[in-house]
């Protein structure tokens, strides 16, 4: 059976390998951020997960949407302008292959997963406790698949201080949660029209 189906069981086992590469590290960073709400007095983050609107929920889409795409934007232009090429070998040899067998479902699942934990933890926790700097930094380090990648790492503390601010302007940790899930289901979409294009 494996001899008739060997192009399936290929795409199958590198479907599961890029799920359980995000959600492991997901989930062990929404362990350690609920053991830190669990140990901690002052419980920004619940107070930060009570107000929700409509406002906010679109104000978060917006976002999020605007986000996805001028990442995509600053990838065609690298491209075009045949600079940092670092970047365009990011979205097309590396993170381009991984998201491309993945099916709808799994991109909303890694999409929502890797918002809530990521903004529970570095808008949360380490911008609520140690500052814009640190929170933003850290979330551009873990971000960066290797130095040769830098850029991307810059790319993602800028919006790290973006969901910063927006968590300031509006009290709610809803903004930049549905924002990053938002921007990260937009772009595993665009990074697999990326792989059909190439």
């Amino acid at each position: 059976m494996n001899d008739k189906h060997p192009t399936y069981n290929s795409l199958h086992s590198s479907r599961e390998k890029i799920l359980w590469t995000v959600i492991i590290p997901q989930m062990i960073l929404l362990t350690i951020s609920t053991l830190w709400i669990y140990f901690d007095s002052k419980n920004y983050v619940l107070q930060y997960l009570k107000k929700f609107n409509i406002k906010i929920f679109a104000c978060a889409v917006i976002t999020g949407v605007i986000l996805a795409f001028l990442g995509y934007g600053f990838y065609k232009w690298m491209k075009k302008a045949k600079k940092c090429q670092g970047i365009v070998e990011l979205f097309e040899d590396v993170l381009s292959p991984a998201f491309s067998n993945l099916q709808p479902r799994d991109i909303v699942i890694l999409s929502m997963v890797s918002g809530f934990s990521e903004e529970i933890f570095f808008r949360g926790l380490l911008f609520t406790h140690f500052g814009i700097i640190v929170s933003s930094l850290a979330f551009g380090i873990l971000h960066m698949p290797g130095f040769k990648f830098w850029i991307y790492a810059v790319w993602a503390a800028l919006s790290g201080v973006l969901f910063c601010f927006f968590l300031s302007l509006s009290g709610s940790l809803w903004l930049p949660i549905i924002a990053h899930i938002i921007n990260n289901m937009i772009g595993m979409f665009i990074l697999q029209k990326v792989k059909n294009s190439i």
